[in-house]
């Protein structure tokens, strides 16, 4: 079996063959017997356990009847799991392979110079910034809703740091202060704030690495409507110094209730 080089473009693989098999109205065993393959076969391929050759591949799309555009596509998602960069479009509604990265990961570490990642947001700090990225007010209540929903059945690696800018507080610096310490027990993640005065702390872009099984590492950056994934050893290792050179700048845990501190506040 070819050596996987990109976790996400394999697991934009096993969705689309999921969503191919699904969008048919064919269960997993049934679909599994038609192709005389085990159902345990399948299902690994459908969960990106494993990694399926592109003649399977091409027979399960030719099977299932897609059309030629799905076709290309997923036959090009094949072609990319040999890369060590992978490009994920993000399509609202849908869910992002960060979020399948974050349940399957054992670790990881991010960078969150200018707002709260979601899982750790109060919903005092979700309005606010809703608000300041002028939502309408009517939305505004149905995002705050389907956020701390999708927070309580999220799954979280099971060891997560995260480092947060102080410019990112400022929308609603007081509650989410207060929440940070119960939120990180819960979610059994390690907090810590950055203060605005380190160095590369106001141009360093967010990003996040995740470790998962076999010490495998991708790193996920946010570029406007996409996310970059990049799993070259360089660039994971250019990424984890920057990430330590900002963790030996972090404000110890006796200053977060400090939030009318300086420190804090947005430059």
């Amino acid at each position: 079996m070819t050596k996987v080089k990109s976790l996400p473009a394999l697991l934009a693989l096993s969705d689309s063959l999921r969503a191919a098999r699904t969008d048919q109205g064919l269960g997993l065993r049934r679909f599994a017997d038609a192709l005389g393959v085990p159902a345990a076969t399948l299902s690994s391929w459908e969960t990106g356990k494993r990694q399926p050759e592109i003649d399977v591949v091409a027979h399960i799309l030719g099977f299932l009847r897609v059309s030629p555009a799905e076709y290309q596509r997923i036959m090009w998602l094949w072609h990319q799991l040999d890369s060590p960069t992978f490009i994920e479009n993000l399509i609202p509604g849908t869910a992002s392979l960060r979020q399948k990265l974050d349940e399957l990961a054992v670790r990881s570490w991010e960078w969150a110079p200018h707002t709260v990642p979601e899982p750790l947001q109060t919903p005092e700090y979700t309005r606010a910034i809703l608000q300041r990225d002028a939502t309408q007010p009517d939305d505004i209540d149905v995002e705050v809703f389907i956020r701390q929903a999708q927070q309580l059945g999220r799954k979280q690696p099971r060891r997560r740091t995260v480092l947060l800018g102080a410019a990112a507080l400022a929308p609603a610096a007081a509650s989410q202060l207060h929440a940070i310490g119960a939120t990180a027990d819960r979610l059994h993640v390690k907090i810590r704030i950055v203060p605005a005065s380190t160095e590369g702390a106001r141009t360093m872009e967010p990003f996040t690495i995740y470790e998962t099984a076999g010490k495998t590492f991708t790193v996920a950056l946010r570029h406007h409507d996409n996310v970059i994934f990049v799993s070259e050893r360089d660039v994971v290792q250019r990424y984890r110094s920057r990430f330590r050179s900002l963790e030996r700048e972090v404000i110890d845990d006796a200053d977060l209730d400090r939030s009318e501190s300086p420190r804090y506040r947005r430059a």
